[in-house]
């Protein structure tokens, strides 16, 4: 009985002005930006009115009832026209939910709400200076599609209903009507929402106003930052809150709000506190978190992963990895957005490297697991851009190996290409560039700044790494014809089209017999079977590539090669083998043609020329002859194939 009347209480909807001067905002605070030129490259329709409109202040008051999948409230948008001929406003609306009406200057006015977009005439055109607004009334059940925009559960042993939204990446228009678009970030917004009183909402910005009256609870968040549609959120159960500070070196501190489940708070408040050391390594590697002025807080929900809602992650446990990546966020992803899904690699590659840096500077003992890990995982599958070609699908947009793991290592490949001194630097200038600061991003400006601090072109890096699929595959012979002399031939087959060659510098280490002595190289393979010469300074016993895992890569064999002189005429290596053998021989000898033998006589394979690289992958373990024919007679020697 009591669950039909908040449905009744929902179905109330507010009356009131829609003027922007009736409405509370820090006009000073916003950041305006007059002159905006961002590019959408994306399947999703864009509102008709997108680049003619600058949204700088919403106000969303809903009622919502954790406990019942249903809104009801009133959202009111000040926007600038950025057209003189601007005659129509356009707003997301999915077609499930009901407008009851939309109204500007306390009038009601006409509209249209057809294929998900309401359709607002504007009459009187307001200047280019001049701010106009307007408020839509609706209520409904809203769909559910992506990740789930807006979502009802229930939590712990008592089955306490949950609610929560996550708009990411079209979601923001199934359940509040918005400007859903990466080209205009909201410059300011109020978030204003009533419960049942025994609820808690969390949400953007600061809690201004929590009161009770008539059983029902409203809360009052206000946020004084650029937000995207998509990163508006609220959450709303029976949270217990608590927090965890950093204090900065400008006695500045920082509050670390954390709304967790009653049942998890004795779990919970051991395990956010690593967020206050996190931050402060953040602070240090590219500066000070973006919302210092505010907050930053955890909401759990019911969702196995997370979501960076700015200043409110919303967050489906407290592991390390996860508090680092949602965290990392709101530098890259809400401070900086991607301005287009097919560049979401700079917010989910930015935030996976970045929690990657976290686990190299305070748990350094599980870094190399990180890297074998990663490298492992993407080198499974031998195709794959991190450019998203299909922005309307979903699970592509999102797809964990690409955008998440591979677009990590695009970054840390960047750092080895570059140095880390360059790519840092390349790092914070690309977060202090003004044109995209609370703002929209691309990839040509990330590549412009490491260009720059790295003195270097990167557009063929580019285009192999981020837009090109696959990864090279390594082989590596290397003989050493005095303790002074290592000579290395390095050559790479590609796994996909896409890509014919790699130019990378390639990292290798040199160990000898013991592995008291080691030298590492960077060989710069700029083509393919390129040969390089170096002075060890030792005996070479060991060879390995990239044994700390700077590169995407796999490695099919490293062989030491042997010396062959006229008195020693050809070798077969290794021996013994397994898969592959390789034959090399004097200059001076002309090979007319090869052959593998067994014990028995029986002929195995029969080649009428020289080649360097042949498969016994088929012949079983045993011993065999392999037989050579030069011009001038017949020259044998034995080997042993030996499977693991």
């Amino acid at each position: 009985m009591i669950r039909y009347i908040i449905i009744l209480f929902l179905l109330l909807i507010f009356t009131g002005k829609a003027s922007c001067q009736d409405i509370y905002f820090d006009l000073e605070k916003l950041a305006i930006q007059e002159s905006r030129q961002k590019v959408l490259l994306s399947n999703y329709t864009e509102n008709a009115s997108s680049g003619e409109t600058d949204f700088i202040y919403q106000r969303m008051e809903w009622q919502i009832d954790p406990a019942v999948r249903y809104i009801s409230g009133k959202v009111t948008s000040c926007y600038k026209p950025l057209s003189e001929v601007l005659d129509t406003v356009y707003l997301d609306l999915h077609q499930d939910l009901h407008v009851d009406s939309v109204t500007r200057n306390s009038q009601k006015i006409q509209y249209k709400h057809l294929h998900n977009k309401i359709s607002i005439p504007i009459t009187d055109i307001p200047g280019l200076e001049q701010v106009d607004s307007f408020s839509v009334y609706y209520h409904g059940v809203p769909p559910g599609s992506g990740f789930g925009s807006f979502e009802t559960n229930v939590h712990g042993s008592l089955q306490t209903p949950v609610l929560w939204t996550l708009s990411e990446p079209y979601g923001a228009m199934e359940w509040w009507p918005c400007k859903q678009s990466l080209n205009d970030k909201i410059d300011s917004i109020d978030v204003i929402v009533t419960t049942p009183q025994q609820y808690r909402t969390a949400s953007n910005g600061i809690l201004v106003n929590d009161e009770i009256n008539d059983n029902l609870r409203t809360v009052h968040w206000k946020h004084r930052h650029p937000i995207a549609a998509y990163l508006v959120a609220i959450a709303a159960t029976d949270y217990v809150v608590y927090s965890d500070t950093l204090a900065l070196d400008d006695e500045r501190v920082i509050d670390i709000l954390n709304y967790v489940y009653p049942e998890n708070l004795e779990i919970a408040s051991t395990q956010t506190p690593v967020t206050a050391e996190v931050m402060q390594f953040y602070n240090q590697l590219v500066d000070v978190y973006p919302f210092a002025d505010e907050k930053y807080g955890h909401a759990q929900f019911g969702w196995g992963g997370g979501m960076e809602h700015q200043t409110m992650s919303f967050m489906g446990g407290f592991t390390f990895g996860l508090i680092a990546h949602e965290l990392a966020h709101q530098w890259f992803g809400d401070y900086i957005t991607t301005s287009s899904w097919q560049d979401i690699w700079l917010n989910e590659g930015f935030a996976t490297y970045l929690n990657a840096l976290a686990i190299e500077n305070l748990k350094p003992n599980d870094w190399p697991g990180w890297k074998k890990s990663t490298v492992e995982n993407i080198v499974k599958v031998t195709d794959g851009a991190v450019f998203v070609t299909d922005t309307s699908d979903v699970n592509r947009v999102f797809d964990y190996r690409l955008t998440y793991q591979k677009a990590a290592y695009i970054l840390h490949m960047l750092r080895w290409v570059l140095g880390d001194e360059n790519f840092f630097n390349g790092l914070r200038n690309y977060y202090h560039d003004p044109e995209i600061a609370n703002d929209f991003a691309t990839t040509a400006q990330l590549q412009k700044h490491m260009e720059e601090a790295g003195d270097t072109s990167l557009q063929e890096f580019f285009n192999d790494w981020y837009y090109g699929e696959g990864y090279p595959v390594y082989a590596l012979n290397y003989w050493q014809p005095s303790e002074n002399e290592l000579r290395i031939s390095l050559s790479q087959s590609t796994t996909h089209p896409s890509v014919g060659f790699f130019e990378m510098p390639v990292p290798v280490r040199l160990y000898n017999s013991d592995r008291t002595q080691t030298l590492d190289l960077r060989l710069n393979q700029v083509q393919n079977n390129q040969t390089f010469t170096v002075n060890p300074g030792f005996q070479v016993s060991f060879v390995e590539l990239d044994p700390d895992y700077w590169l995407l890569s796999k490695t099919d064999h490293i062989v030491n090669v042997p010396e062959i002189s006229d008195d020693n005429t050809f070798s077969v290596y290794p021996n013994p083998a397994s898969t592959k053998l390789y034959f090399s021989c004097s200059a001076n000898r002309n090979v007319k043609a090869m052959a593998i033998f067994d014990v028995t006589g029986k002929m195995f394979l029969h080649l009428e020329q020289k080649k360097g690289e042949i498969d016994i992958s088929y012949l079983p373990s045993g011993t065999y002859l392999f037989r050579v024919e030069f011009e001038d007679g017949l020259v044998s020697q034995k080997f042993i194939v030996q499977k693991d």
